[in-house]
């Protein structure tokens, strides 16, 4: 896998992250808060809107792998 397929898994995650919000089902915001969101919010940015792969944790990248797969 490069940069540019992680990354785009991990803009994946963060795109079914904002859909569960958005749904208005309080049990997927619940799960999206409790399972994802911890991990999430640690990834960062660099200054030109990278993302610092330094910052991915163990479980955000098995999520994002996942999120390809599923699509």
């Amino acid at each position: 896998m490069n940069r540019t397929e992680m990354e785009h898994n991990l803009n994946l995650v963060i795109e079914d992250f904002n859909n569960r919000i958005d749904s208005g089902n309080e049990d997927l915001i619940q799960n999206a808060m409790w399972a994802t969101y911890p991990h999430l919010k640690e990834v960062k940015k660099t200054p030109n809107f990278r993302i610092n792969l330094l910052t991915v944790n163990e479980r955000i990248r098995l999520h994002a792998n996942m999120q390809r797969w599923m699509k």
